[in-house]
């Protein structure tokens, strides 16, 4: 939902797609994405400016949703608000800036932003990157960190 408090009754069960990989890549984001909430949230709600989520907003158009990232996120009660960082295709009226409301289960990847500037998580994008031609997709692999999970956050029973 657009602006405004989204209905309980308008939460989807699950992100999901057609694309096996894009299905996979979700998945293996969303098993991550407790650590980075928990590792990203603040204080009052507000998480870290160097998290970002690709969730998907339901449009006015046959495609049904719109997947987009948000940043300068916030949690609003059973809700998230944050900032569309991209360009929008599908909501009129609606750019780059604006404030989005969205449910936990409409968050289908994250990205954070390490120290060195380049970033963890990034799933769907991990995925995408073979079918660009070889200059962008050197230029995308350039800022993503070789394994998308931070060392910490990662489970190793032997420590």
């Amino acid at each position: 939902m657009l602006g405004g408090s989204p209905a309980v009754a308008e939460a989807p069960k699950k992100v999901i797609s057609s694309d096996w990989q894009i299905a996979r890549a979700w998945s293996e984001a969303r098993a991550t994405l407790e650590y980075a909430i928990g590792a990203m949230e603040k204080r009052n709600g507000w998480f870290s400016p160097s998290l970002a989520f690709k969730v998907a907003l339901p449009v006015d158009h046959e495609v049904g949703v719109e997947m987009v990232w948000v940043d300068k996120i916030r949690r609003d009660g059973q809700t998230f608000k944050a900032r569309l960082a991209n360009h929008p295709t599908y909501m009129p009226g609606r750019r780059m800036g604006d404030t989005v409301d969205f449910f936990h289960a409409q968050i289908a990847d994250w990205a954070v932003q390490a120290v060195d500037g380049r970033f963890y998580g990034y799933y769907t994008t991990r995925v995408l990157i073979k079918d660009m031609n070889p200059e962008r997709a050197a230029k995308y692999r350039a800022l993503l960190i070789d394994n998308p999970l931070p060392p910490e956050w990662r489970f190793n029973p032997e420590k």
